[in-house]
C-alpha cells in the first residue's frame, strides 16, 4: 500500500510538473555551516587539531583554509580525518608576490589617472591587482587554481578578492583611511590600461580613456568592467570543474552594493557556492541588514546554488548580537553560516554556535 501511494505521488507530480507555466520546486541545499581559517604563523598539527576537533563538535562542515600549496594536502588529510571538509581558500586578482611584481608589472590594473597599482597600490601597500582583461593574467590563474584542484582529495578551491580594488570602500573605512568617497575618483578608479582600452574600443567603438570625469555615468564601461571579471571568472570556473572538482567565492554583500563598490558582479556567475561577507559593521549597519542582504542574495541566485552567510565576529559586541546574526542569516534564506575567524570566538560563541547549529 506504501509502495502505491509514492507511485502515485510521483505520477501527480509529474503531470503537474508537465502541466504548461508549471515547474517542479527548487530542491532546497540541506545546511551547511563553514568558517574561514587562515595558517596561524605558529601553528603546528597539534593545534590544528585541536581546532579541527572543536569545530566538528560544533557542528561546523568544513573549512575554507588559505596555507601554501604545498601544505594543503597534509591539511586536507587532518580535516578528513575529523569529518571535516576543507576548501582551498585564495586570494586571486589582489596578487603581490615578488617574482609577479617584477617579472610581470604589465600584468597589474591602471587607474583613470594613469597609475599602475603594481607602484601605486591604493589604501595599503599590499593593494596590487591583476588586470582580469589580460588573457595572460587568466592563463595565470588558471593554473593557479587546476593546482589546487588536483590536491589529492581536496573538497573545493574558494576564490577571494576576486573583483576590482574598490572604487568606494565601505562606509566604516572612510575614516579610518581619512577619505570621502561620495563618488568614484580618478585615483580608485580601475581598470584603464591598454588592454582594456583596446578590447573596449574594439567591441564598443569608444575610447575610455577619454572619458575623465564622466567616466562613471557611462553604463556600458561600467558594465565592461563587470564582465571582465565575470569572463575570468567562468574560465576558472571551467577549469576547475574539468578537474572534477568544485568551485565557490568569498564575495560582497548584495548583488547592488558588489557592483557599487568593487566591480563584482556575482550573481551572473556560474560558481557551486556564494559566501557573501556580510560584514554589518563595515556599512554601519545593524543585524537586521544581514537578513536582508542574505535575502536580495538568494533571490537572485534564484535556486542556482546555495549561499552561505559570512559573519565578521569583530562586528558583534555581544554574543547576543552574534546569535542574532546567525538568526538573521536563517531568516533571509542562507544554508548556512560561515565564521570570520574561529580563532576570535570566546566559549559564549562557541556554545551559541553549536545550539543555533542544532536547531537550524
Amino acid at each position: 500500500m506504501k509502495q502505491f501511494i509514492k507511485l502515485s505521488v510521483l505520477i501527480v507530480a509529474a503531470l503537474v510538473t508537465a502541466l504548461p507555466g508549471c515547474q517542479a520546486p527548487k530542491e532546497i541545499p540541506s545546511a551547511k555551516h563553514y568558517v574561514w581559517m587562515g595558517e596561524g604563523k605558529d601553528e603546528d598539527n597539534v593545534v590544528l587539531e585541536q581546532m579541527f576537533i572543536k569545530l566538528k563538535e560544533t557542528g561546523i562542515d568544513g573549512v575554507m583554509y588559505q596555507c601554501a600549496l604545498e601544505k594543503y594536502p597534509a591539511a586536507v588529510e587532518l580535516a578528513h580525518k575529523h569529518g571535516l571538509e576543507l576548501h582551498a581558500w585564495q586570494t586571486i586578482l589582489r596578487r603581490y608576490n615578488n617574482e609577479l611584481l617584477e617579472e610581470h608589472p604589465d600584468w597589474y590594473t591602471v587607474s583613470r589617472d594613469g597609475k599602475s597599482t603594481a607602484e601605486h597600490p591604493p589604501f595599503v601597500d599590499y593593494y596590487k591587482w591583476l588586470c582580469p582583461t589580460k588573457p595572460e593574467v587568466r592563463a595565470h590563474l588558471t593554473k593557479l587554481v587546476e593546482d589546487l584542484a588536483e590536491v589529492p582529495n581536496i573538497d573545493g578551491v574558494h576564490l577571494d578578492y576576486i573583483r576590482h580594488s574598490d572604487v568606494i570602500l565601505a562606509r566604516d573605512l572612510w575614516d579610518v583611511y581619512g577619505l570621502v568617497m561620495d563618488k568614484e575618483y580618478a585615483e580608485f578608479d580601475f581598470c584603464y590600461c591598454d588592454d582594456c582600452i583596446e578590447r573596449y574600443k574594439k567591441e564598443t567603438g569608444e575610447d575610455a580613456s577619454s572619458f575623465a570625469d564622466a567616466a562613471p555615468d557611462n553604463v556600458r564601461w561600467r558594465q565592461f568592467r563587470y564582465d571582465m571579471v565575470t569572463e575570468t571568472v567562468d574560465e576558472l570556473t571551467k577549469a576547475v570543474h574539468a578537474k572534477g572538482n568544485k568551485i565557490n567565492a568569498a564575495v560582497f554583500p548584495t548583488p547592488t552594493i558588489s557592483k557599487k563598490l568593487v566591480r563584482q558582479e556575482w550573481d551572473k556567475w556560474n560558481l557551486d557556492a556564494y559566501y557573501p561577507m556580510n560584514y554589518n559593521s563595515f556599512y554601519r549597519e545593524g543585524i537586521d541588514w544581514v537578513q536582508q542582504s542574505c535575502k536580495e542574495g538568494v533571490e537572485a541566485l534564484d535556486g542556482r546554488a546555495p549561499l552561505y552567510s559570512g559573519l565578521y565576529m569583530p562586528a558583534f559586541a555581544t554574543p547576543e548580537e552574534f546569535q542574532l546574526a546567525i538568526q538573521a542569516s536563517k531568516k533571509g534564506g542562507a544554508s548556512g553560516v560561515c565564521v570570520f575567524t574561529p580563532y576570535e570566538m570566546k566559549d559564549a560563541h562557541w556554545q551559541i554556535l553549536k545550539e543555533e547549529i542544532d536547531n537550524w
